[in-house]
């Protein structure tokens, strides 16, 4: 076909050092083509800034000694072998496997290098998004939110990063569910290195996707932009905990210009890492107190890919779906449990040390009430979370 063609000289091209997706599309309107911009290279590097030029100047020096060098050094047969070895793939904006989400989002992509598959156009896409430090509570329901999503079928996008993200993907992917990471260095680089089974876990179920070229090693100034695809591949965005000035809110402000979807789950006014979630709700962010108000979503009339979250899903979803936190007193007590069962005692006295003024009887009874409500687990005295 075609555009096989073609998405060799688009990877070629998009693995020039320095060019990013407008330089790239300043050449296509000049050239036309991938093929043609690879073609007329030696034109390209011969080119000088002149005053008096009648040819616009596409490309500064420093992006013109950058393709002079790349030019010389690889050629795209070569990169393509290179890449197939990494078992790194490449589609263009030209080609019909193309995202068609990203297509006219702000800015968007010229092409993607991925390892595994992309994400599918006809079934539902929630972005899970929140701090890298995140708390106990925040653990627990990108966990629980991971899980119940991808029973629904729903895909899960997130950028593997710490925390909130690398949580809620590795809970989707061990529940049967599907999740692309989206980097912000080379789709061959796991970064952070601590997220190194949840990356595995990707190139099997679900795909690790970059719009820079293998190799690119990750940068603070590479990360704010993946995020535009981030939100671009969803159709709802899911904030769990994020400060009041957080990263994760650029992804936000991203899906807003992209016409997305926001939801947020709430926490306690006292807890700063719930200032951001708190406040997107204040501003009209739709509020997620569980995964079927998500599921829900995409049943109302009208929405996106609706019909993709099947009665049978939704069914299991509500089967499992463990309820959120009632009250400030049942968020204080997942503050202080954790997966190691512990004794009423400790739970008390971690409590009290958190300033709340409980009794046994009072911490007892909530405990236990939170386990009938299928929150927590209970073994006689002890409680952990699931």
């Amino acid at each position: 076909m075609q555009y096989e063609k073609e998405e060799l000289y688009g990877a070629w091209l998009c693995s020039v050092p320095g060019f990013g997706p407008r330089t790239i599309k300043k050449m296509l309107e000049q050239y036309g083509s991938f093929e043609e911009i690879y073609v007329n290279r030696n034109q390209i590097m011969s080119q000088r800034k002149k005053k008096d030029s009648s040819s616009p100047q596409i490309i500064n020096s420093r992006q013109q000694n950058s393709f002079i060098t790349f030019a010389e050094q690889k050629s795209p047969e070569s990169l393509l072998e290179k890449y197939q070895k990494q078992k790194v793939s490449f589609v263009s904006f030209k080609n019909p496997l193309f995202p068609k989400k990203l297509l006219d989002i702000p800015d968007s992509p010229v092409g993607l290098f991925y390892i595994g598959s992309l994400p599918s156009g006809d079934t539902p896409s929630v972005s899970m998004i929140g701090a890298r430090m995140c708390s106990e509570y925040g653990r627990y329901l990108a966990r629980e939110f991971g899980k119940a999503l991808a029973m629904a079928d729903i895909q899960v996008i997130s950028g593997l990063a710490m925390g909130i993200d690398g949580i809620s993907q590795k809970s989707a992917l061990e529940h049967g569910g599907k999740s692309y990471g989206i980097m912000g260095c080379g789709c061959d680089i796991c970064y952070p290195e601590e997220n190194q089974a949840v990356y595995d876990m990707l190139r099997t179920n679900g795909g690790i996707i970059s719009e820079y070229p293998p190799g690119t090693m990750p940068k603070p100034g590479l990360f704010p932009l993946r995020n535009r695809i981030i939100s671009g591949l969803s159709d709802v965005v899911l904030v769990i905990e994020a400060k009041q000035k957080s990263g994760t809110l650029i992804t936000v402000d991203m899906a807003l210009e992209q016409g997305r979807e926001v939801y947020a789950v709430p926490g306690r006014i006292t807890d700063r890492l719930s200032d951001g979630c708190n406040s997107l709700i204040r501003q009209g962010a739709g509020m997620a107190l569980n995964p079927q108000d998500i599921v829900n979503f995409f049943a109302r009339p009208g929405a996106t890919t609706s019909d993709n979250v099947s009665s049978t899903n939704t069914a299991a979803l509500l089967e499992s779906t463990v309820l959120l936190p009632a009250n400030s007193l049942e968020q204080a007590m997942l503050s202080v449990l954790d997966l190691n069962p512990k004794p009423i005692t400790i739970i008390y006295e971690e409590l009290s040390q958190k300033g709340l003024q409980l009794s046994v009887p009072q911490v007892m009874d909530t405990l236990v009430h939170m386990s009938l409500r299928n929150m927590i687990i209970q073994d006689g005295t002890f409680f952990r979370l699931k």
